[in-house]
């Protein structure tokens, strides 16, 4: 009788970050060739815009049910079914057909949101003690992956002579990462380290779920635009393509540094509103820049918008504040997630539609803008009320965010 031998720390961390690294290629390296990929005819003007909405929306559905599914088949299972779809739909992306490639991208997208859904749940399972460890292990792997595609799209695909086949290209981490996690996950017993998610309670929200929701939703619609649309925008300004790739990639890549020192600001309720301020100011700064002079100083206007789209921890922070507990915290980052994804959506929508009708840029950006101000105002009113409401609780707190920031919470909290 042979004995399985269950994989090393090691291995398994590596199986981890090879998820982390495919969260967010599928996304940026399609919004940085969106262009080319006109141009060439693998996709139409009209089911381009369609392309940077997709993920929002399958967070939206994926908020809805993975936890059915990983209650069903069992948390890894369903990961590695997620990752399999998000390799399978980026293999048909190959193709240079409007069809392909949108079905290609439903497809990836929807594993993708499966995969991101239940990742924090997978790193508090396996890493033991070192959770906060791997949690920011992951999360930068993440972040570099993304801005490593959006910055190398446009030189891949010139190098294969074709934006499908260079968009295609990035199929090969997320192949590897199927092959390492299905053999990982199964010697390692995932489904049984992860318990089945509670049922749901009844009765009222807690108080300011609501305005968390918008919160939630105005950062995650803002976010989306600018990994969806950003390079597009800079084209249409006259910059290279090449360049306007590197400039999502820096935005992505600034999100690395920037997040730990936001993370650090939402220890407290009162570093908080610091927090607060510094993402929707530098959003607004950002939004500004490239509506009035997208030429002038593009980079710098890319690192403004990047620390802007730090106010994913932010929303964590206030979601660990907000109730009576954790489950109060569960109830509210489902319905805030939920809801807030479901409306995000409308924003890369949105713009393409306005960008596909011969809108302006500046007009989307001005939106953008609005959008950023009233998030911060939002936010302040929220960090104020969470203050109030736990002023002889900061050690409490302080849990709580770390909870939500490892993945510790009941329901896995997706990064946005």
């Amino acid at each position: 009788m042979t004995t399985r031998t269950r994989p090393s720390f090691a291995l398994v961390l590596t199986a981890l970050l090879l998820l982390a690294v495919n969260l967010r290629l599928a996304v940026t390296s399609a919004s940085a060739l969106l262009t080319l990929l006109v141009g060439d005819g693998a996709l139409t003007p009209s089911t381009a815009m369609l392309v940077p909405a997709l993920p929002t929306a399958m967070f939206a559905l994926a908020g809805l049910f993975t936890p059915w599914l990983a209650a069903r088949i069992g948390a890894g299972s369903a990961v590695s079914w997620g990752v399999s779809a998000l390799a399978a739909g980026m293999l048909l992306r190959i193709v240079p057909s409007p069809v392909a490639v949108v079905a290609g991208t439903v497809i990836a997208t929807a594993g993708l949101a499966v995969v991101n859904i239940l990742l924090p749940a997978l790193v508090r399972a396996t890493a033991g003690g070192r959770v906060g460890a791997v949690t920011t292990a992951y999360t930068t792997v993440m972040s570099l992956g993304a801005a490593a595609a959006a910055a190398a799209a446009v030189p891949v695909a010139h190098a294969f002579g074709s934006a499908s086949l260079g968009l295609g290209a990035w199929a090969v981490p997320a192949v590897l990462a199927v092959v390492v996690w299905t053999v990982v996950a199964r010697r390692a017993g995932v489904d049984a380290a992860i318990p089945a998610p509670p049922k749901a309670e009844r009765g009222p929200l807690p108080g300011g779920t609501w305005a968390l929701t918008a919160f939630f939703a105005l950062q995650a619609l803002s976010s989306y635009v600018i990994m969806g649309w950003l390079p597009t925008i800079a084209i249409d300004a006259g910059i290279a393509e090449t360049r306007a790739g590197v400039l999502l990639g820096l935005a992505m890549a600034l999100g690395i540094p920037a997040t730990v020192v936001i993370v650090a600001l939402s220890r407290t309720a009162a570093r908080l509103r610091v927090g607060v301020l510094i993402v929707g100011l530098a959003s607004a700064a950002g939004m500004i820049g490239f509506w009035v002079a997208p030429a002038a100083a593009p980079e710098l206007w890319a690192v403004l918008l990047g620390i802007g789209m730090c106010a994913f921890p932010l929303v964590l922070a206030l979601i660990a504040r907000i109730g009576d507990g954790p489950s109060d915290s569960a109830r509210v980052s489902a319905v805030a997630q939920g809801v807030g994804y479901a409306v995000a959506t409308v924003g890369p929508l949105g713009a393409g539609a306005w960008h596909g009708a011969g809108g302006s840029w500046g007009f989307v950006l001005a939106l953008l803008l609005v959008g950023a101000i009233a998030q911060c105002v939002i936010g302040l009113v929220l960090a104020r009320t969470s203050h109030a409401s736990s002023a002889a609780g900061s050690a409490a707190e302080d849990a709580a965010v770390e909870a939500e920031l490892t993945g510790a919470a009941p329901r896995p909290v997706s990064a946005p």
